[in-house]
């Protein structure tokens, strides 16, 4: 790093991989799914499958917003396009670990909520094995290195 020379106890990176910055936080994908016609309640934890395309996440949260009919918001979706970030078809039947085959219907196409930033790794510092954004790194340690670097004089050797 040109703005702090001299220090050899961190690690520039480089490449193309693409982390996250231990302060700007990880990548998180959600879905909020409508569904209808529902024979049963999702549960939080149970995962969710589309019966015609396969798509699948993990239940967060559930809201019912009537006898048959709620939203519920996925993690850690798979198999979706990501070109264009879409799970799911309209009137798609779900099958739910818990909640049993076919126990409702998706109202409307599910777009991916994608949160958080990656960085590429030219762009990271490993320090104290820990990666963090440039801007961060530089942010949080750099008085820290600069008093490091400042002289330490003993008062009783001053005069001397």
């Amino acid at each position: 790093m040109d703005r702090i020379k001299g220090r050899s106890d961190f690690t520039e990176l480089s490449g193309d991989k693409y982390r996250h910055c231990h302060v700007c936080g990880p990548v998180t994908h959600r879905v909020v799914v409508h569904f209808d016609g529902s024979s049963a309640t999702p549960t939080v934890g149970e995962t969710i499958t589309g019966v015609t395309t396969g798509d699948a996440g993990v239940v967060e949260s559930v809201t019912m917003t009537g006898d048959t009919t709620g939203v519920m918001v996925l993690t850690s979706p798979t198999g979706y396009d990501s070109e264009s970030s879409v799970m799911f078809q309209d009137n798609e039947a779900l099958t739910g670990t818990t909640s049993g085959v076919g126990f409702s219907l998706v109202n409307g196409g599910c777009g991916i909520n994608i949160s958080g930033r990656l960085h590429p790794d030219w762009n990271l510092v490993e320090y104290r094995g820990i990666y963090y954004c440039r801007e961060h790194f530089t942010f949080m340690f750099k008085q820290e290195w600069i008093d490091d670097q400042r002289p330490s004089i003993n008062e009783n050797e001053r005069g001397k």
